[in-house]
């Protein structure tokens, strides 16, 4: 039985009362009042320490989460701080980056100007030297054939010999002097065109036989693969593309042994270009020289050993033609094998370079 009830029961009946059973009922139903009464109050007792517990330690877990969080945003600023500072000497080191590159450039535009006023200086000196020297070296020229032609009968065998090699030496000096003021013309872009309906095939045998002797000498096999049917009229400048295939059969000629062959071909392409092609037998280009090639004065390693003579400039001067001419030129070799050189020219397009 509950105390409180007990002891009220105590208090009115005393000691050990005895209750009908209707009594008994009703006192029982008090019993668990009262009984029922103190199981809330320690239930909410516990839930009042329980919930003060829990707050104690949410509060502490969110007064250190804010201690974190201040010391984050403390550091978080700091590196702001820093990082603001380094980016602003970065901006610093690129301004004054940029002014040297500005100043860089202006000095290389300057140089730029510079250099193309002293390479045209450089081509009016050449141009100008080399019509002075041609008129005494052609006068030379003439001198020595006119010794040579008259004089035959009164000259020994050394005497002829000296004065061919001077006629020789004094007809290389004026290839190269022509040489060179066609580069002049062609890098300054004077090079006067003279355009007409040319067909290639004719052109070819019409330059072959100016080969004829020295391949004949040498017993070289010179062959031409001229096309079954006649190639289609092509507007180019027959004099430049005739010196191209001089140029281009004179190098197979030279570096191709005694008893070598030569083959020229032309054809029309499915593009609607003219290819003529020049193969031989000879020394070929070292792979590791290829790709100077074309370039002026270029001459190859073993090119040197077999010809001593020559200015390195007939293959410039030959690819300039020719991609003046909307076209292309190229070339396959194998050291020791042999060499091919290509070009294209198209034949609609090639009226007016």
């Amino acid at each position: 039985m509950h105390h409180l009830l007990e002891r009220q029961l105590k208090k009115f009946f005393g000691d050990n009362p005895v209750f009908p059973p209707e009594q008994k009922a009703f006192f029982k139903t008090v019993n668990d009042t009262y009984t029922g009464y103190d199981q809330d109050r320690v239930l909410l007792e516990r839930s009042f320490e329980l919930s003060s517990k829990e707050f104690v330690e949410l509060n502490n877990k969110v007064t250190k989460l804010l201690e974190e969080l201040k010391i984050e945003k403390e550091s978080v600023e700091k590196k702001v701080v820093e990082r603001t500072q380094e980016l602003k000497q970065k901006v610093e080191e690129l301004n004054v980056s940029n002014q040297l590159l500005f100043k860089r450039e202006a000095d290389l535009t300057l140089a730029n100007e510079r250099l193309l006023e002293l390479d045209k200086v450089k081509s009016e000196f050449i141009s100008v030297a080399a019509h002075q020297l041609r008129t005494p070296l052609s006068a030379i020229k003439w001198t020595l054939s006119l010794l040579i032609d008259e004089n035959s009968d009164n000259l020994n065998s050394e005497q002829k010999s000296l004065l061919l090699k001077g006629y020789e030496s004094n007809e290389r000096i004026i290839a190269l002097i022509n040489e060179m003021l066609i580069v002049t013309r062609i890098e300054s872009g004077k090079a006067q065109y003279n355009i007409s309906s040319t067909r290639m095939e004719d052109l070819i045998e019409n330059v072959i036989v100016d080969f004829a002797g020295q391949t004949h000498v040498r017993n070289i096999k010179f062959a031409f693969d001229k096309p079954a049917t006649k190639l289609p009229y092509v507007n180019i400048d027959p004099e430049k593309i005739r010196s191209v295939l001089q140029n281009m059969i004179e190098n197979a000629v030279k570096y191709t042994k005694d008893g070598g062959n030569i083959n020229i071909g032309a054809s029309l392409q499915d593009d609607g270009k003219i290819r003529v092609t020049v193969k031989d037998n000879g020394i070929g280009i070292p792979a590791h020289q290829q790709a100077s090639v074309f370039n002026k004065f270029f001459r190859a390693d073993n090119a040197v050993k077999v010809q001593t003579d020559g200015s390195g400039l007939g293959l410039f001067i030959a690819k300039s033609i020719i991609e003046k001419h909307g076209g292309t030129m190229w070339f396959e070799s194998t050291e020791g094998v042999g060499s091919t050189f290509y070009f294209n020219i198209p034949v609609e397009y090639g009226k007016t370079p």
